[in-house]
């Protein structure tokens, strides 16, 4: 009777051991809960360089380049939409080795404003699963600028106090694509047709008033700050 019970005992004892390493196995193999994904930032920050108005040109006697900065905002509103501002210029250094001119540094010859709204369709729709940064991807854009331009004209025999210029207003519609290049370096490529409307001219009017429809093809290159 007593071999019984301590048979018994042995037994109990072996059910618990089993018990407990079954549990403590369930324990350790019970997945985790999922996490939720970061959100993607909304705004986008950038600043670089407007490749395709890049210019640089030399002589005997005279030198000129132009460097076309570019500085960005956008914001994401829902993931395929977004709005965006532009404020771009065209630097230019030039020297002329005559007597009769003096050194041109850092005048600046175009300026342009512009402001849009893009649409990411490659993105997925509001209230979908974003898959990583849904700051890039390929777009439609809407975008209308207004671009200050320097004017060549000549007054022979008049005295100007004032450099002329222009003022032209467009309206532009792009197909572009924006992606990630390295850590904090992007690219911005469109290309699309638009209308300018008839320039303003703080002198008078040197050409004809008229719409003229235009072409652009923009390469531009970035870095970039998502907050």
């Amino acid at each position: 009777m007593a071999l019984n019970y301590s048979f018994m005992k042995a037994g109990l004892f072996g059910l618990g051991l089993l018990g407990a390493s079954w549990h403590a196995g369930a324990q350790t193999i019970t997945p985790a809960p999922e996490e939720t994904a970061p959100m993607p930032p909304r705004m986008l920050v950038k600043a670089g360089l407007r490749v395709t108005h890049f210019s640089y040109s030399s002589s005997s006697q005279t030198w000129r380049v132009v460097v076309p900065i570019s500085f960005g905002a956008e914001y994401r509103v829902v993931p395929r939409l977004a709005f965006y501002g532009l404020a771009e210029a065209d630097l230019q250094a030039s020297k002329a080795a005559t007597r009769r001119r003096s050194p041109q540094i850092n005048a600046l010859p175009s300026a342009t404003l512009s402001l849009g709204m893009r649409y990411y369709y490659n993105q997925p729709h509001k209230g979908e699963a974003l898959r990583g940064n849904s700051l890039y991807g390929n777009y439609l854009a809407l975008e209308s600028s207004v671009t200050r331009d320097e004017v060549t004209a000549n007054y022979a025999g008049l005295a100007r106090r004032q450099t002329p210029t222009s003022l032209t207003p467009g309206v532009y519609a792009f197909w572009g694509t924006q992606h990630r290049l390295r850590r904090a370096m992007l690219y911005d490529l469109n290309a699309g047709l638009g209308f300018q409307a008839p320039a303003y001219y703080n002198f008078e009017s040197i050409k004809p008033s008229h719409y003229d429809l235009t072409a652009q093809v923009n390469i531009r290159l970035y870095w970039g700050l998502g907050l």
